[in-house]
């Protein structure tokens, strides 16, 4: 049966019969082996609605993908499009706005955006799809200013669960609009969208890296930083444990350190006075610190864009306080399954909440994230072993429901709306998807 929908397509059709299959089967996090029924290379738009119109005539799933990063075991058994090949980007710097094709990268888009004194509202890692990431929340550098990447979407073109292919905005359709900023692929196949840009004209940013012992010291002087940072000074804190690899550089290699990163999307001297009581609080071994196009900010934290294993686990609070800094080190303080943890201030001022968005700006001030990242998927048990050992112990402080794009592959829906917005979503569901064709990462809950 699956095979009718080749000869529809521009683009192609793999399937298990394929040789290639094992190549294109795979996320980009190779600790979840989706297994889908096939996957589509969408060549445009086109291909997208002929297979969800065909899944739609058979009683199939179709599930949106570019590169996987967020992807989960959710997508077993469903049509795989992969949005890579609808690559357009068309910038308007008078008017402040982008439209990108569902593959487009925000690496790709920050660089198109060097030079024109504007920013998107890009996360940690350049190599994620920008609609992948506005559909998911978008925890950004430059939240605390100007919002989340979910309220940045201005318009959309979606191809919905009869297979029927609009653009959409707040005018033509607000609920779907609200459903998109955030409900991730359950709603529509989104195969391009319009997002808002932001002033940055003088952006700055970069990395400190002190000694791991020296980590309770400069952990402490960080959240007091944090709560007297100005709303558009955005820093971060981790524990990072390097393993003994040949390919890292010398520097780190075998090594664990504390860092703290930093950005601001304008007025540097903010972001220098920051600083000031975190570079006293230890010893700085690396300073990256510095002016930066638009393209550098998805390279401040040199995460990996190749595909890795990698297990998760996210939570929230509201305060840095020693009894918390006490279990981070207890947990995650020496080598072990846990290669990093993360401390993402996350609070926006009240005058950037989008109004229309399902993904609300967290009340939370910040996101606990705890990465392994594996050698081999087979490990993944032991990791989230630990992972989980190190949820328990930090659950006293959690400060209420994480944004989508905070979940982790065991993550759900219910973690991140209340119960009133998850019944909103599902009567937008039940209207533009009525017999359940579409899916994304974390399906609405019934």
């Amino acid at each position: 049966m699956i095979e009718e929908l080749r000869e529809v397509l521009t683009g192609r059709l793999v399937t298990p019969a394929d040789p290639d299959w094992g190549t294109v089967r795979p996320a980009w996090n190779l600790t979840v082996d989706q297994q889908p029924l096939a996957v589509v290379e969408a060549a445009g738009p086109g291909d997208v609605e002929h297979t969800v119109a065909f899944a739609a005539a058979h009683g199939l799933k179709v599930a949106a993908q570019a590169g996987g990063h967020g992807a989960t075991r959710a997508l077993d058994n469903t049509i795989v499009v992969r949005t890579n090949a609808l690559d357009d980007v068309w910038v308007d710097s008078h008017a402040r706005i982008a439209r990108v094709g569902a593959g487009v990268r925000w690496g790709t888009l920050q660089t198109a955006l060097d030079g024109t004194g504007l920013t998107g509202l890009p996360g940690s890692n350049g190599d994620i799809s920008v609609v992948g990431y506005c559909t998911g929340g978008g925890l950004s550098w430059f939240a605390r200013p100007y919002g989340s990447g979910a309220g940045s979407l201005r318009a959309a073109e979606i191809v919905d669960g009869a297979g029927a292919r609009r653009w959409i905005d707040d005018s033509t359709d607000p609920d779907l609009m609200w459903a998109l900023r955030g409900g991730g692929g359950n709603f529509a196949v989104v195969t391009s969208v319009e997002v808002e840009l932001h002033p940055a004209p003088a952006i700055v940013g970069g990395r400190l890296m002190f000694p791991v012992d020296q980590a309770p010291a400069v952990l402490a002087a960080y959240g007091k930083a944090t709560l007297e940072a100005p709303e558009h000074v955005t820093l971060w804190a981790y524990l990072t444990h390097y393993p003994p690899a040949m390919h890292l550089p010398e520097t780190v290699r075998g090594k664990s350190f504390c860092m703290i990163d930093g950005a601001a999307p304008y007025d540097p001297e903010a972001l220098a006075t920051a600083l000031e009581p975190i570079r006293a609080a230890g010893t700085v071994l690396v300073d990256t610190m510095g002016p930066l196009e638009a393209s550098g900010v998805v390279r401040i934290t040199q995460e990996p864009v190749t595909p890795a294993a990698i297990a998760l686990m996210t939570s929230t609070f509201d305060e840095v306080t020693p009894e918390l800094i006490d279990t981070l080190l207890e947990y995650a303080g020496q080598p072990s399954l846990i290669f990093q943890v993360q401390l993402r201030h996350l609070r926006a001022s009240d005058d950037v909440i989008h109004p229309g968005i399902a993904a609300a700006d967290p009340a939370a001030q910040y996101m606990l994230l705890a990465a392994s990242i594996l050698p081999v998927p087979e490990l993944v048990g032991s990791a989230e072993q630990a992972l989980g050992a190190l949820k328990e112990a930090v659950s006293a402080w959690h400060a209420g429901d994480l944004p989508p794009s905070g979940l982790s592959t065991q993550g759900s829906l219910q973690d991140c709306f209340t119960e009133p917005d998850l019944a909103r979503l599902r009567e937008i569901k039940q209207r533009v998807d009525p017999v359940g064709t579409l899916t994304g990462n974390y399906p609405l809950p019934c």
